[in-house]
């Protein structure tokens, strides 16, 4: 472990030196100060092993039907484009029915959103993507559904009802927090109370759960951890998780892991995690899958309080990553950063010793990569240099590739912008988020047409370091 780090670190400082210092064609060898790296041969023999994947937007991708929403179809049509970046995954954002755009609040988990084709149109896409030796993983949420799924409808309508112990109720949860009686609120005593995540079913004084502070979810209920698995949302949730691997799919991310269970840093959340790991693998090696099945969390918080999660998961997204990468970009100085992401490697090896960090710039849920580097062309391409010469598996979010950038204070649709292909801008997906773009920064410039004819532009020199990778 400690060779390879090593490794990786010279190529990152090596990948620094390069796309600071020049902007002609890199020589072959490259001086560093320990002595030096002689780079190999640009011709690449078509064998993906880079580890690479690109984050789609399903619904601001690509769209081929010209309704201005991103679609599947879309994203078949442009392969050859993961493909040209050296991409060996994709992840999907939520493909399922929903009451929003972005499609984390699922109203069905066995069907596909009918804004993005049918099902067939999923399963051409996933059969092409194969063909190519692209894994598709989707994103699945665990946490919560929709309040307007129909199990929530039914669930609260009565006591009755099947689906009533898949969520969370109560007509005083102060009380029954305290009394340790919500098994998902168990651990923190008093303290797991927050009145902004109860919300009126309508019905008397019944409450329902929502960790997230807004009535638009409502959390799922699996009861103590130690026990999940018998529960009816689990067994609900791994029928419908069996029936896409069935289909063909080759992982998940998982939303926002650390909110299952209210207790962030207890173990019950990495022990459900391994519960749902576990079982979606057997599926997979049932079906006849090859190696084990890819499952990725989304643990938001610092390399230290993600480490355990690794008990439940074999891969999960490094953030602290970004964090260290981008003060080091910010403050023009890499003094830190390697000591900084070996400290990390040494935290998570405690935990599991296969473990995959999932490293990344910026995501859907934050303010672009390009706005933090104050729209630096030259820092975004160091950045991009970085993240393809570290060791872990790189994510590319959408448009990262091409520069863009955008902040969240005038709402999430501005970090979750569609692709610019051509300089026409025809078949742009627009309307997937509800219109909400920047065109001051959607130019002929910055489409990948026009980034595909500069050698200097953003997008060749992340064709040039996947390549490298």
């Amino acid at each position: 472990m400690i060779s390879l780090n090593k490794t990786f670190v010279a190529l990152s400082a090596a990948a620094m030196l390069f796309v600071a210092c020049s902007k002609d064609t890199p020589k072959k060898i490259i001086r560093t100060e320990g002595g030096q790296i002689e780079a190999p041969a640009l011709s690449w023999d078509g064998n993906v092993r880079s580890d690479i994947t690109y984050q789609v937007l399903v619904y601001s991708f690509a769209d081929s039907d010209g309704d201005k929403v991103g679609d599947f179809k879309g994203i078949e049509n442009h392969l050859d484009y993961f493909s040209s970046l050296g991409v060996s995954a994709l992840w999907l954002s939520p493909i399922h029915p929903s009451s929003s755009y972005h499609g984390y609040d699922v109203t069905d988990y066995e069907t596909v959103n009918p804004a993005y084709g049918t099902e067939a149109d999923f399963k051409s896409l996933l059969d092409a993507a194969h063909a190519k030796g692209i894994k598709i993983y989707l994103d699945y949420v665990l946490n919560h559904t929709a309040s307007a799924h129909p199990w929530f409808k039914s669930a609260k309508a009565s006591k009755d009802s099947p689906y009533r112990n898949f969520y969370i109720f109560s007509e005083n949860p102060s009380a029954d927090i305290a009394a340790g009686k919500i098994p998902q609120i168990a651990t923190e005593g008093a303290k797991g109370y927050d009145s902004g995540q109860w919300f009126r079913t309508g019905t008397g004084n019944e409450m329902f759960h929502s960790h997230f502070w807004t009535d638009w979810f409502a959390d799922l209920n699996y009861g103590p951890a130690a026990e999940a698995e018998k529960s009816d949302a689990f067994k609900a949730l791994t029928s419908a998780a069996d029936k896409w691997i069935n289909l063909g799919v080759d992982g998940f991310r998982l939303d926002a892991v650390k909110h299952i269970y209210h207790n962030a840093y207890s173990s019950e959340n990495p022990m459900f995690l391994k519960k749902f790991y576990d079982r979606c693998n057997t599926t997979f090696k049932a079906r006849g899958g090859n190696g084990d099945f890819y499952m990725v969390g989304e643990m938001l918080d610092d390399c230290n309080k993600v480490a355990p999660y690794y008990a439940g998961l074999p891969a999960l997204f490094e953030f602290s990553f970004w964090y260290k990468l981008k003060w080091a970009l910010q403050n023009n100085t890499g003094l830190y950063f390697a000591h900084d992401i070996i400290s990390m490697q040494s935290a998570y090896s405690q935990y599991r010793t296969d473990y995959i960090e999932a490293t990344k710039l910026s995501n859907h849920d934050e303010d672009r990569a390009g706005s933090d580097l104050d729209k630096s062309k030259e820092k975004m391409k160091l950045a991009a240099a970085v993240l393809m010469t570290s060791q872990g598996h790189p994510y590319i979010y959408q448009g990262e590739e091409l520069g863009y950038w955008g902040t969240k204070s005038r709402g999430d649709e501005y970090v979750r912008t569609p692709i610019i292909w051509d300089r026409s801008s025809t078949n742009t997906a627009t309307a997937g988020v509800n219109g909400k773009y920047d065109s001051g920064m959607l130019t002929k410039a910055m489409s990948v047409e026009a980034q595909s004819e500069d050698n200097n532009s953003v997008l060749s020199v992340y064709r040039y370091f996947t390549k490298l990778r």
